[in-house]
């Protein structure tokens, strides 16, 4: 685990509340961090300390959300607070990774999926603390006033809400072999998916200052952090495949965002307003995926 540019780094700190910019630039691996006193405790490991999330991909939250752990697919990013005003000077604490080591599909570590190896992809970094400097004067995150929040307006028309597709193609060649390729696409009239290359002819089109619901149809097994070039997007909801329950957006991701991952055999909703004319394009960022044509293009404007 690399962070920035160092392997395994060490973050000399006092004892006071620090600000974190966090940003997932792995190729494929989803985590979740946290932060413990034990690196190599069996997992899941409970949490030394809170974080607390004030912004996400485009700004700041509504309000401060208390975590425990933060889960981060590859392009996501987090405005996090971290306070070690209680530590101790001397203490070593750990910044850890319990996402899986293979595909993320969802669910809870040491239930649904093994986590991280302790020895390598589970951890981080280290932090340790060294005498305060000066007092501590910051705001507790609890007790935060963040900017007013002024989300995006109706849809347009919510008869033409967009229904893109996630899926796969197996091997005509040798039997068994899937997937073969990740592709994005369109579901039809007909309720079926109709996967799509780069190459294939712009599907998406909406009109410059139209505001547009996006609906994501993930019909592969994995989960896939969806990234729409040049807008920032509100997540409406989530809903299992067929037709199950809508749940709310967590509450990390309230505020603007322009990636969002999309669960498997799940319609992730999300709403955004089109305001710059231009070709741009939307895709999953696993970097495998995208450059193995998971990429579409997108046209905002006359077609």
């Amino acid at each position: 685990m690399v962070t920035n540019g160092s392997t395994w780094p060490v973050l000399p700190l006092e004892p006071r509340r620090y600000r974190f910019r966090f940003l997932n630039g792995c190729n494929a691996r989803t985590l979740i961090l946290k932060v413990v006193s034990d690196p190599a405790a069996r997992r899941p490991v409970a949490a030394k300390l809170a974080l607390w999330q004030v912004g996400s991909d485009g700004g700041f939250l509504p309000a401060p959300v208390r975590r425990d752990q933060l889960l981060l697919a590859p392009a996501e990013r987090a405005d996090v607070i971290i306070g070690f005003t209680t530590i101790p000077v001397g203490t070593e604490l750990y910044l850890i990774n319990e996402g899986h080591d293979a595909t993320f599909a969802g669910g809870t570590v040491g239930t649904d999926f093994a986590a991280a190896n302790p020895k390598t992809t589970g951890q981080v970094m280290t932090f340790v603390t060294e005498p305060l400097a000066a007092a501590d004067t910051s705001t507790p995150p609890a007790q935060l006033k963040l900017p007013p929040f002024e989300p995006l307006g109706p849809a347009d028309r919510t008869d033409r809400t967009r229904r893109v597709s996630l899926g796969e193609v197996a091997s005509t060649r040798v039997p068994g072999v899937s997937p073969r390729e990740a592709l994005l696409g369109v579901i039809g009239p007909n309720g079926k998916p109709r996967l799509l290359g780069w190459a294939d002819p712009i599907t998406e089109n909406p009109a410059v200052g139209s505001t547009e619901i996006w609906e994501i149809h993930n019909l592969t097994m994995d989960a896939h952090p969806i990234h729409i070039h040049e807008v920032q997007f509100q997540v409406v909801d989530r809903q299992t495949l067929p037709a199950g329950s809508r749940r709310p957006p967590e509450a990390w991701e309230r505020g603007f965002k322009d990636t969002v991952l999309a669960y498997p055999q799940e319609t992730t909703r999300v709403k955004t307003h089109f305001g710059q004319a231009g070709r741009y394009m939307w895709h999953c960022h696993i970097l495998e995926h995208e450059d193995n044509e998971m990429m579409r293009p997108l046209r905002v404007g006359p077609a």
